[in-house]
């Protein structure tokens, strides 16, 4: 166990080894959180909390394995934290999937979904026992401006989608992930829970090259940010003072900013809940 009343808070951070991921990482160990890392690649994150604990031997980081786009891994994933933590102070969703072409999770579905909506639903669904136990706790998935340009959400759609489009089932499944927190952010904030999704901004990762981002954003690459600034966008989104217990906001640029139509849509909320409470059971 490496939470204890009164030391560090704890904060779970998936992907954490992503370019993005890596930063935030860092800026967390700095603000005093002990780490736990949940993605696919185990020697990456043990080298990741070897890199952290040169720089602060009082870290206490833990690295879980599991392939995100596979249900019965996030619950051992969920399993092995729950056994190991009594309390979560902050979750962070950073794991995200693009695609140029069709892939499915091993549930046989399309691995945008699976990454970008169903994983963050599922393991808050499955952390919220620890994340009600921290009292005042925060979750934040990472989001993007892609959702404003999916159009209206069709959460039939999302599992198989019936036509693949370039880049379209990445914006689907981002658009659909603020909608899922948003439609939860009431019931969770009883909880003292906070589901927040927060804009990293245009960054120059690994992703800003693959093939399935449109290709005008591509030849534009230069003008992005380096990965440490979304980082510091989607740690404040967490730990900034300034948003209170606030939980059902969608943050861009260091401000709560609107979200498209389909995010605050009663029917459509309802209609994507139902879908994502199949992959609870």
């Amino acid at each position: 166990m490496i939470a204890q009343p009164g030391l560090r808070k704890l904060a779970v951070v998936t992907a954490s080894y992503s370019g993005i991921g890596t930063e935030i990482s860092k800026l967390m160990a700095n603000r005093g959180y002990n780490l736990i890392f949940i993605g696919r690649d185990r020697e990456r994150m043990e080298k990741q909390k070897q890199d952290l604990n040169i720089l602060d031997p009082a870290i206490v980081i833990l690295t879980v394995t599991a392939d995100l786009s596979d249900h019965r891994q996030l619950r051992e994933a969920a399993r092995q934290v729950s056994e190991m933590q009594t309390r979560i102070d902050v979750l962070i969703h950073n794991a995200g999937m693009l695609s140029d072409r069709v892939v499915l999770s091993p549930q046989k579905q399309d691995v945008h979904y699976e990454v970008n909506t169903v994983a963050p639903y599922l393991l808050t669904e499955l952390f919220r026992p620890l994340l009600r136990a921290a009292g005042r706790s925060v979750v934040v998935t990472v989001g993007s401006s892609a959702m404003k340009m999916a159009g209206k959400l069709e959460p039939g759609n999302l599992p198989s989608p019936r036509k693949f489009k370039k880049f379209k089932p990445y914006a689907q499944s981002k658009l659909a992930v603020a909608a899922a927190f948003f439609a939860m952010a009431e019931d969770y904030g009883r909880d003292g829970i906070a589901l927040r999704v927060a804009d990293p901004g245009m960054n120059r990762t690994a992703m800003s090259h693959n093939p399935g981002v449109p290709g005008l954003f591509r030849m534009l690459r230069f003008l992005f940010s380096t990965p440490d600034a979304g980082a510091r966008r989607i740690v404040d989104a967490a730990t900034d003072p300034k948003y209170g217990d606030r939980g059902g906001i969608y943050i861009e640029k260091g401000k709560i900013a609107r979200t498209p139509p389909s995010v605050t849509d009663p029917g459509t909320q309802r209609e994507l809940l139902q879908l994502l409470l199949k992959n609870h059971i």
